[in-house]
């Protein structure tokens, strides 16, 4: 079985983007993102590129980030699924320095077997970010990143453990084009009171549809379902 986690108000209980932009004081110098409307990526790129021009260094902004709450139940809920042995990955439009570290920083990085999202690396105190990709095959998603693409191409690469089962966790408008390619043996868990839930209110899919508000509402019943 394959569990897939979407980050930002998934895992994390917040955006983890908007916890770096908010270092930026005062407001007034903050990115204006309509400027970037098709590309997040590098709207963040700009917004660090703010940060350092403010000399706040790299280590605070990583700091910030590494301290965001879990969503209440979400780490229980990794550790369950890991020791029923059911791979965890994280596909996320988030970057690859504040994954890690939040996952470091909360004991959970061990159990994650993949994690796919925009690479960020620091270079002279400034966070440098790439997009994970620069995809044209779907019109659903952002030019930067398909979770659809991202989750097929994984399972095929991964086709030796023969999952037949996938459970996706997510909160947003990105997180629906794979949950529409899932099947009816796989389970999709949108976040209440968050778009993906009313999104899949409006499709037809294939796969049983969850929603939940923490990690706890859905351990006793994935308990039940990979037992």
């Amino acid at each position: 079985m394959l569990a897939v986690f979407d980050f930002d108000h998934t895992i994390v209980d917040g955006n983890s983007d908007i916890v770096a932009r908010d270092l930026i004081k005062p407001s007034s110098l903050i990115p204006n993102s309509k400027d970037y409307i098709n590309d997040w990526t590098q709207y963040m790129q700009r917004v660090f590129d703010t940060i350092k021009s403010i000399n706040i260094p790299v280590d605070q902004i990583i700091n910030n980030v590494s301290l965001m709450s879990p969503v209440k139940g979400i780490p229980n809920l990794m550790r369950l699924l890991n020791k029923y042995n059911v791979d965890i990955i994280v596909v996320s439009d988030s970057n690859s320095l504040f994954i890690n570290n939040w996952l470091e920083q909360n004991k959970l990085l061990d159990i994650v077997l993949c994690i796919y999202t925009n690479i960020a690396k620091i270079e002279d105190d400034l966070i440098k970010i790439e997009p994970y990709a620069l995809q044209t095959s779907c019109n659903q998603c952002t030019k930067n990143m398909c979770k659809g693409i991202i989750v097929k191409d994984h399972t095929i690469l991964k086709q030796n453990k023969n999952y037949n089962k996938i459970f996706y966790f997510g909160d947003g408008k990105n997180d629906l084009c794979p949950i529409v390619n899932l099947t009816q043996n796989d389970i999709a868990f949108p976040r209440s009171g968050y778009i993906l839930e009313n999104l899949l209110k409006s499709r037809t899919i294939q796969a049983k549809v969850i929603p939940w508000c923490t990690g706890n509402d859905i351990c006793e019943y994935l308990l039940n379902v990979i037992k």
